[in-house]
């Protein structure tokens, strides 16, 4: 007989779920009868969307599917195509890794940064209303740094 050794995964926790705007709501609206046809399915999307704009727990719930990744339904008011959309260039950009990855969780307060790899305030980060946290994914430091040698390789080319 033999035994297989299993790594040890943190636990997710749940009790996100407990705040979540959408408990208690039909699960049909979230994610959607068999052979939905597009219009039905965009305005089943649109109610529970609306829902979602005014969830505290909004933001847990996407970590949660983009961790996973959950391949159906509606969380953290993303759709599947837009949940795959956020998942590819957030692993473009390397801060996949605050969300899914193993390692030290970083809060709303503080980000890693993908050149220098360091946990920083969020202060020290841009604003970037593309991204799902609203923040570069470099930090100021690292962005002022490329800018810099951007600059320096721009004059030896002139020289």
């Amino acid at each position: 007989m033999t035994f297989r050794r299993q790594l040890a995964r943190p636990r997710p926790s749940w009790a996100w779920q407990d705040d979540a705007a959408c408990r208690g709501e039909d699960l049909v609206l979230f994610f959607g009868p068999d052979g939905e046809r597009p219009p039905q399915k965009d305005i089943r999307e649109r109610k529970a969307k609306a829902i979602c704009a005014q969830c505290p727990a909004r933001a847990a719930c996407l970590d949660y599917a983009l961790a996973r990744p959950e391949k159906y339904g509606l969380y953290g008011g993303l759709n599947e195509d837009e949940r795959v959309s956020v998942r590819r260039r957030l692993l473009r950009t390397g801060t996949l890794s605050t969300v899914a990855r193993p390692g030290p969780r970083v809060t709303v307060s503080e980000k890693r940064c993908c050149r220098c790899q360091e946990v920083l305030s969020a202060e020290l980060f841009y604003a970037d209303n593309r991204a799902t946290d609203g923040l570069t994914s470099a930090c100021k430091g690292c962005q002022h740094a490329g800018e810099r040698q951007g600059r320096r390789d721009a004059r030896e080319e002139v020289a």
